[in-house]
């Protein structure tokens, strides 16, 4: 008896440590996939008066460029790493034309800003409405922002930017206006998708809807398809939308979702689409969201979801209030969410 009490005992024991630090470890989850990355060395120090920064700069006959960032942002690392770092046409073309500071967009270092205003690094982020990690801003010799980037951009499209504001075009046009006019080599073959369907009027469409804008000079379609269409989980929620894949530079007429016939080349211009695949996200016939830059799965996924599940509803300022809210919860859940590529 003795015996069997010990070993009943032991049992109990063994019983109990597994089932609470099963418990345990189920509890927690955590984001992986982050990735911390230093700042150049070349990036200037500054003083952090913008308006001194600028004028600095003009001495020199160079451009100023802010880029905004924060630590253990993968879409930054990989924007520094191929554009910044890596000693390349584009990093060269920086360094000859442009003085380059970084900020912190979560940051308490304290800014002199172009209208005299004294303020952190954070709340410059919040006056700017910056949903984007990376931003890039790039300043004119008389003080003004002539162009803004919001997120990851490849060495060949971040070019074009480049090349935009160091021969000051953008005094006779804006940004999107010049890429969508610049002669670009054509680099990409139409890829197809079963999801896609082919419909010309958007107006009378009752699911929730994508639409997904690529042309012939597309650098990030391959990797659109290749990684972000095969992912199961962008798939599931890609299954909650009737998608369209539309050629920005068709001149065919269309019906948009808000009733306006027009074409998909005036369409874009006219909503100042720069990023191919650039892609609109409706819900009953109202533009709720626009992937402009490059999203991994993790958030490519959960932007479909603030749309299709209606959580613009109780976070209409900004998808990120929903991420925030949505990856404590996923965590809870002891889920691990894996923010990289």
């Amino acid at each position: 008896g003795k015996i069997m009490n010990f070993i009943f005992k032991k049992f109990i024991v063994i019983f109990i440590t597994i089932f609470f630090s099963a418990n345990l470890f189920a509890k927690e989850g955590k984001v992986i996939g982050t990735s911390n990355h230093t700042i150049p060395s070349w990036f200037k120090d500054s003083f952090l008066d913008i308006n001194e920064d600028i004028e600095e700069a003009s001495s020199k006959n160079k451009h100023f460029m802010i880029f905004l960032d924060f630590e253990g942002c993968p879409y930054c690392s990989k924007m520094l790493k191929e554009n910044f770092e890596e000693d390349n046409k584009t990093s060269q073309f920086i360094k000859s034309n442009f003085d380059v500071i970084e900020l912190n967009v979560k940051g308490s270092k304290e800014i002199t800003w172009i209208d005299g205003e004294v303020l952190t690094e954070k709340y410059l982020t919040e006056k700017l409405k910056i949903q984007y990690s990376p931003t890039i801003l790039f300043f004119s010799p008389d003080k003004k922002i002539v162009a803004r980037v919001n997120g990851y951009r490849n060495s060949v499209d971040f070019q074009y930017i480049l090349d935009f504001v160091q021969t000051k075009k953008y005094e006779s046009m804006d940004m999107a206006s010049y890429l969508n006019k610049v002669g670009k080599k054509e680099i990409y073959k139409f890829q197809t998708n079963k999801m896609f369907k082919d419909i010309n009027d958007m107006s009378k469409i009752k699911t929730p809807l994508a639409i997904i804008f690529e042309d012939g000079s597309c650098t990030q379609c391959e990797y659109f398809h290749n990684k972000i269409l095969t992912n199961k989980d962008v798939k599931g929620e890609f299954k909650k939308f009737t998608v369209v894949r539309i050629d920005a530079n068709s001149t065919k007429q269309i019906i948009t979702p808000e009733g306006l016939k027009t074409t998909p080349k005036e369409w874009v211009e006219k909503l100042n689409l720069d990023y191919r695949p650039g892609i609109l996200l409706y819900d009953n016939q109202n533009l709720i969201s626009t992937i402009d830059a490059l999203l991994f799965p993790f958030h490519f996924k959960e932007l479909l979801r603030y749309v299709s599940e209606k959580h613009y509803v109780n976070y209409p300022n900004s998808y990120l209030d929903y991420l925030k809210v949505r990856q404590d919860e996923l965590i809870k859940n002891g889920e691990i969410i894996n923010v990289a590529e």
